[in-house]
């Protein structure tokens, strides 16, 4: 059996469009093809994992559009890259909370652990 892989990097753009902004980084994540919103996912985990030291002004705003883009039609790769960086978050997910019910599988055990710390 082929196991699923993939090899997700970024680059200097991918940290130019995060840190140009709240509107850049939607514009990309609405816009951009899967394997360039991997990679920006892939740069964000850089920016709000307190490990690296980074605090973006706008770091709420963030976590509220990556709950938005996680309902969107994307792969469940980027669905999982998502739900990984809203760990991160100190803020409640009431977006993801909210819509919950929308969820099955392993996408919904991993937002439940997500949620309610299981």
């Amino acid at each position: 059996i082929m196991e699923d892989r993939r090899s997700v990097h970024y680059e200097k753009r991918h940290e130019e469009i995060v840190e140009s902004g709240i509107d850049a980084l939607s514009m990309a994540l609405h816009n951009e093809n899967e394997e360039e919103k991997a990679s920006i996912l892939f740069c964000l985990d850089k920016y709000l994992d307190p490990y690296y030291g980074y605090k973006l002004p706008y770091e709420s705003d963030i976590i509220a559009l990556l709950q938005c883009v996680f309902f969107e039609n994307n792969s469940v790769y980027i669905k999982e890259d998502i739900l990984d960086l809203l760990y991160y978050s100190t803020q409640p997910l009431d977006i993801l909370e909210k819509r919950l019910d929308e969820l099955s599988g392993e996408l919904l055990s991993h937002a439940r652990r997500l949620l309610y710390n299981l």
